[in-house]
């Protein structure tokens, strides 16, 4: 299973994006985080304080940010299916796709930016 704990100033947007993308169900927090959970993975959206979010800037579309020392990856049923609910739900699919070890890799960015890989068998 895959658990991240993300954190962003638009908690509900987030929690949507990562929800349509990994089809899965979410449910709120009573801290006003959002849970977005399947059978094999696990996002917590976690809300970033008034104060920090004042000092951040998203743009639309989004601009990948590259100066992070992870990325995390995501199994999906169909990489058409889930790189289809990327944009719908404000990420950016990016150019870089490849195969290895009979996956097919796709690196997209969220709507905050981050970088993550979805990765489905290849068909």
């Amino acid at each position: 299973m895959t658990s991240l704990v993300i954190f962003s100033a638009n908690v509900d947007r987030m929690a949507k994006f990562y929800g349509s993308v990994l089809g899965t169900t979410s449910a709120e927090e009573s801290s006003g985080d959002i849970r977005v959970m399947s059978q094999r993975d696990e996002v917590l959206v976690h809300s970033v304080s008034p104060k920090i979010a004042e000092r951040i800037t998203v743009t639309s579309p989004p601009e990948a940010r590259e100066d992070v020392a992870i990325k995390p990856i995501f199994d999906v049923d169909s990489l058409v299916v889930a790189v289809g609910f990327v944009e719908a739900n404000g990420g950016v699919i990016t150019d870089r796709t490849f195969t290895l070890n009979g996956l097919v890799r796709r690196d997209v960015l969220d709507p905050d930016g981050n970088v993550i890989q979805l990765r489905s068998p290849v068909s």
